[in-house]
């Protein structure tokens, strides 16, 4: 009786090795893309309330005849700090600022002190925020810088003979030692002020 042999195909242990290698090869270059892009989609967010701010701020002003400055409000978590990835939050119907200064309404009396809050100018932002927003006035003459050298945190008050207005946005998306800063102005939209820090 003849025996009938099989030819046995498959793929040999060096042959499954070198594919393993190419895929943690692909891998490695892959993933930090992908973080990457991620970080850059969630800067979005700072971009399109800057602009929402900006266009709620020039309409403010030309209603009531001055640019209010806004804190950042309250939100249920720390403020941006380095070190500290920023944990998103839901802006909340109702927020918490601190007391603004006793005196005249918007835009009345000697030299007032304008602080006022979000909602006072109509905006409300959408979904989870990521970023801390506050704006301030500014006397640079025009046009404003969207960004200021070195790039700063809006002071949240505007005074009497502000002749335009700053809106910052601040968040630590990565965790890393620096704290990323968007910029807008009454003059300029939204600008990224530390380019490559998330």
């Amino acid at each position: 009786m003849r025996k009938v042999f099989q030819k046995q195909e498959g793929f040999t242990l060096i042959e499954l090795m070198i594919v393993v290698a190419i895929i943690g090869i692909l891998a490695a270059i892959a993933i930090p893309n992908f973080l990457t892009y991620q970080l850059k989609s969630r800067q979005s967010e700072a971009k399109v309330n800057l602009g929402a701010i900006k266009t709620s701020l020039i309409a403010f002003q030309a209603e009531r005849g001055c640019y209010l400055g806004i804190p950042s409000p309250a939100l249920a978590v720390a403020a941006p700090a380095a070190g500290t990835k920023t944990t998103g939050v839901t802006w909340p119907s109702a927020i918490a600022y601190p007391a603004s200064p006793a005196g005249t309404p918007f835009c009345q009396g000697v030299a007032p002190v304008f602080v006022g809050t979000f909602t006072d100018i109509g905006f409300v932002a959408s979904g989870i925020t990521n970023f801390r927003y506050a704006t301030g006035g500014s006397v640079v003459p025009a046009p404003i810088p969207a960004c200021a050298l070195p790039a700063v945190v809006a002071t949240g008050v505007a005074i009497a003979g502000d002749t335009g207005v700053t809106a910052s946005a601040t968040s630590n998306l990565d965790g890393d030692p620096n704290i990323s800063i968007w910029g807008a102005s009454s003059d300029q939209g939204a600008q990224d002020c530390t380019i490559g820090i998330f």
